[in-house]
């Protein structure tokens, strides 16, 4: 606990990842979806666009892109996101690294990351 102001403030320190945080389901996922979507989101707020105009270039209805912009992380899956940032100009790189061996199969869990 923490005195601010005269007054006891209770947090808890992040693990770096609020949706692991808070107990949810493939967090790293979310997390990721969650950070691509802002680089989406932010690429569109910058471009001088209309939200009209952006759909149109996405291929996408404005309550969409309104979507987008809003953070909707719910309504977009991870290969829509990497689609719109496609189309938006970004270049992207995905890395698969293997297991060591082949016993390391399905005995620990990867991760996705987006960085």
């Amino acid at each position: 606990m923490t005195k601010k102001n005269g007054a006891n403030i209770e947090y808890e320190v992040s693990s770096g990842n609020v949706f692991a945080d808070l107990g949810l389901d493939q967090p790293e996922e979310l997390l990721a979806r969650a950070k691509l979507l802002n680089n989406v989101s932010t690429l569109i707020k910058n471009c001088g666009l209309s939200q009209q105009e952006v759909a149109i270039r996405l291929g996408i209805t404005q309550p969409k892109v309104s979507m987008l912009v809003g953070g909707r992380l719910s309504a977009f899956s991870i290969d829509t996101l990497l689609r719109y940032l496609s189309v938006l100009g970004c270049e992207m790189e995905i890395r698969v690294k293997k297991p060591r061996s082949k016993t390391g199969i399905f005995r620990h869990k990867g991760c996705i990351a987006v960085c």
